[in-house]
């Protein structure tokens, strides 16, 4: 699993992982909870809604965070060339690019989740201690 991910920077670097990551989960969110809210829709609307929610969930947490964020890049490229159901009150209607969501959710596939992840703690950077071998006397 570890080959899935580049490092896991902390610090600012960081931060600006877990803030992409909500940046794109909150779109996310935002689509998912139109679809789910909508009376009328069909149960392609709702598996659509159902997947994103979901999808941003693990993007918010972090977990396995390179195939949860092509996921969300995969949904969000079919709702920004209209392969895809969405609602008329999603914020994807009313003109939210969703191709950037799609750039964004690629990036982090290609970055990786960030020190701020369940990913990390998971398969981040373990200290090794190597006992010493006894003396010979």
């Amino acid at each position: 699993m570890q080959r899935l991910f580049t490092t896991f920077p902390s610090g600012a670097p960081g931060l600006g992982l877990l803030v992409l990551r909500l940046g794109v989960a909150l779109a996310l969110f935002d689509h998912g909870a139109a679809c789910l809210s909508d009376g009328v829709a069909g149960t392609g609307v709702w598996l659509v809604g159902t997947a994103v929610v979901v999808t941003g969930a693990l993007l918010v947490l972090g977990v396995v965070t390179p195939v949860s964020g092509a996921l969300a890049a995969a949904a969000a490229t079919g709702l920004a060339f209209s392969l895809l159901p969405y609602p008329a009150r999603s914020a994807f209607a009313a003109g939210t690019p969703a191709l950037g969501v799609a750039l964004e959710a690629a990036a982090l596939v290609l970055i990786g989740p960030g020190a701020f992840s369940v990913d990390a703690a998971l398969f981040g950077r373990r200290e090794i201690t190597i006992p010493r071998p006894p003396r010979r006397d």
